[in-house]
């Protein structure tokens, strides 16, 4: 059985892969990768940001090079506890269950989905 790499982590692995892929592959700063996710719904502290690319960034990165380009893509949605606060979690996923994308919203309704859908669509 493998570990859990978000083990004692108050945020969900998507959201840790995601912030540490945008961190290696955009090039931007630990704050703007925090701003980034404040955007998405999720805040966090630069300071953890840093401390997920240190910790993670190298399975990350390994897990980034075995991903092809996506084609064929599905929605999920998670009700998840972040931070203490329970929130929707819409994440874009291809076939092997890499996350492309993802968004936290407090309210479930067609306005969150509709709005994450056409941010995708538009990619």
């Amino acid at each position: 059985m493998t570990e859990r790499l978000d083990k004692q982590h108050r945020y969900p692995w998507p959201a840790i892969e995601t912030a540490v892929r945008w961190y290696q592959k955009e090039g931007l700063t630990y704050r703007a990768v925090s701003s980034k996710l404040l955007n998405h719904g999720m805040e966090v502290s630069h300071k953890t940001v840093y401390e997920w690319v240190q910790k993670f960034g190298d399975v990350v990165g390994r897990k980034a090079r075995r991903r092809l380009n996506a084609i064929n893509w599905n929605v999920e949605e998670s009700y998840v506890k972040v931070n203490g606060e329970w929130k929707y979690m819409y994440r874009a996923v291809d076939g092997k269950d890499n996350t492309l994308d993802l968004v936290f919203r407090h309210k479930r309704n067609l306005a969150s989905a509709r709005s994450f859908l056409k941010k995708q669509l538009k990619d």
